[in-house]
Formats: structure tokens, C-alpha cells, sequence
């Protein structure tokens, strides 16, 4: 189940942090009563202090827990229009649109720390305006769209391309990589050597 939706309405994206069960949460409403109360003057209370104290803690504890549960959900709502602003293209376009993208990038976008981005996208997913749901995690690898650009390149060549023209015309597309990592994402493609193609 998708954490977080992206539609696309009227032309424009929409992002959307589906509520969970968790959202739901909040204080017994006898609780938040018997919490006012024990503010109020010891005089008018018919509790003990001892009992006055246990409930002040204990809704203060749970309002606190309720707050970093808001918080949470609004770090996720911030990243995910984020990551939704600059991934558009590939949220419109598809896997060739895809930028390479880190998690440093987006924290200093939303001015947090890229742990905080870590721990607010781990183990999320998003479903993408085609209905398709991926985790969180696809958008941070810079590696998807230059796979896809090399096995493009392979399948429509003329005769055989090396590593080293595949970097050459890469290159020319703006994309820096080393040879040795075309190998690598050639191997991981499970794509044979020029030499034997």
C-alpha cells in the first residue's frame, strides 16, 4: 500500500501522504478532562496528588507522542513535493526522465539533514500518476536512468559500441561516468562485451 500518492490533476502534480491508521490516533477525551482537572486548583479536584501527577504525566506523554506523529507525517508531505518537484519529468516522461537524485540534495531542498530524508522515505512507497506503486527508494538512484541510457544505446546500435564509446556518447548527453562503471552497469544488464556481441 502506497505512503504517498502523486496524481496528476488539470496538468498539474498533486501530492498526497495517505493517512494511516496512526493519523487517527489522539487522547481519550476522559483523559483530557481528568488532565484539565488535575491542572486545575488542588482545592476543587477530588483526586490525590499521586493520581493528579500519573495523569498530567501520562497525557503530556501521549500529546507529545501525537506531536511527533503530526511532525513525522509533515516531513514525508515536504520531501515527497519535493522529490515530486525534481523528479517531474520522470513522474510525467517515465524511467528515461529519471535525474539522478540524492538524499543530500533533497534535505538541503527542504532544509533538513539527509538522515531525517533516510528515515522518512525507509521502507515508504509511493504510487506514481500511472498507478504504478515503487518504494521511496528508486527515486534516489542515480544509477536508473543510465542503465536505461546504455541498454538503449546497445539495442540500437549499428555495430558494436565499446564501454569506451558508450562513455564518449554519454558524455555528449551531459553524462559523466567512467568506463569502468559502463562495464559494470553493462554486466548488472546482463549484456555481453562489444567483442562478443
Amino acid at each position: 500500500a502506497p505512503d504517498v500518492v502523486i496524481s496528476i490533476k488539470d496538468g498539474e502534480l498533486h501530492v498526497e501522504v495517505v493517512e494511516t491508521r496512526q493519523s487517527q490516533l489522539r487522547v481519550n477525551s476522559l483523559y483530557d478532562q481528568m488532565a484539565r482537572a488535575a491542572l486545575a486548583s488542588r482545592k476543587n479536584s477530588t483526586m490525590d496528588e499521586e493520581s493528579r501527577t500519573h495523569i498530567r504525566e501520562h497525557v503530556a506523554r501521549a500529546k507529545l507522542f501525537l506531536g511527533n506523529v503530526r511532525q513525522r507525517q509533515e516531513t514525508l508531505a515536504r520531501i515527497s513535493r519535493c522529490v515530486a518537484e525534481l523528479q517531474e519529468d520522470f513522474l510525467r516522461g517515465g524511467v528515461r526522465k529519471l535525474r539522478p537524485l540524492t538524499r543530500a540534495t533533497v534535505a538541503q531542498q527542504v532544509g533538513g539533514h539527509e538522515s531525517t530524508v533516510s528515515r522518512a522515505t525507509a521502507n515508504k512507497y509511493v504510487m506514481l500518476p500511472n498507478r504504478k506503486v515503487i518504494p521511496f527508494s528508486d527515486f534516489f538512484t542515480p544509477s536508473l536512468s543510465v542503465k536505461d541510457m546504455i541498454k538503449e544505446m546497445i539495442e540500437e546500435e549499428n555495430e558494436s559500441l565499446t564501454d569506451k564509446r558508450i562513455v564518449e556518447l554519454l558524455k555528449r548527453r551531459g553524462v559523466r561516468i567512467a568506463r569502468r562503471t559502463v562495464a559494470k552497469y553493462r554486466s548488472e544488464l546482463n549484456i555481453l562485451p562489444s567483442t562478443l556481441r
